[in-house]
């Protein structure tokens, strides 16, 4: 391999390096204790009665979760604890 095509060789490797730096840092994700926290604090106040579960009723105070009761309520005891809360939000 001569000198002009090392040269063009390593420009594409750093090229290529620093594509996959900037790929990597593009979409920055959350801490999980910052989605946890998150998680816990909508949880508290979404429940009301401060009993540890989300009542249907209760779920209806956010957005979208009332729709997805019955789905997230995973052991069906009509309520959701703070697991099948979690879940129901992706976290």
């Amino acid at each position: 391999m001569n000198a002009r095509n090392t040269a063009i060789a390593m420009f594409f490797a750093s090229l290529l390096a620093a594509g996959s730096a900037i790929a990597q840092q593009a979409a920055p994700q959350p801490p999980a204790e910052d989605m946890k926290a998150a998680i816990d604090d909508k949880f508290r106040a979404l429940d009301a009665n401060g009993d540890g579960v989300i009542s249907q009723e209760e779920a209806t105070k956010m957005k979208g979760l009332s729709e997805r009761f019955q789905a997230a309520d995973k052991n069906k005891d009509g309520k959701l604890d703070r697991g099948e809360f979690a879940s129901a939000l992706g976290g």
